[in-house]
């Protein structure tokens, strides 16, 4: 008999070692799984915000776009809620064609979004078109 109960206290050392073990593994992959989550949530944040502010430039951009008549300038168009500065610069071009002529009447349209990230780092985009005065104004 005693030999069975000495038996029954080393297999039960054994359970209590592998409970211990098995809590800390799992802790382990508790944290690893927390830690990409979080990293999951904070890329789609940033994803966000990169497309929020990218359908802006372009909703400044196609408004700008359509003025009549260009003319040289560069202003500030203000910040927005998020922190996020926005310029325009209409400037015209000169551009040549494939027969090495220069081709009249083309303005470079850029709307310039500047901002700083989480880690007080400068950030810019910007969205920009060409645009042949012209062609647009028989439109009006």
């Amino acid at each position: 008999m005693q030999v069975e109960v000495k038996k029954i206290e080393r297999r039960s050392g054994f359970i209590l070692l592998e409970s211990i073990l098995a809590l800390a593994l799992f802790a382990i992959v508790a944290v690893g799984f927390t830690v990409a989550i979080q990293q999951v949530a904070f890329t789609a944040n940033r994803s966000g915000e990169s497309m929020r502010i990218q359908r802006v430039l372009e909703t400044l951009l196609t408004e700008a776009s359509k003025v009549v008549r260009f003319e040289e300038v560069e202003e500030g168009l203000g910040q927005d809620e998020k922190g996020v500065y926005y310029s325009k610069l209409i400037e015209e071009v000169e551009l040549l064609n494939m027969d090495e002529q220069e081709l009249q009447n083309m303005w470079r349209i850029a709307i310039i979004a500047e901002w700083e990230d989480a880690s007080g780092r400068s950030m810019q985009n910007v969205a920009e078109m060409i645009r042949y005065e012209p062609l647009y104004q028989n439109n009006r």
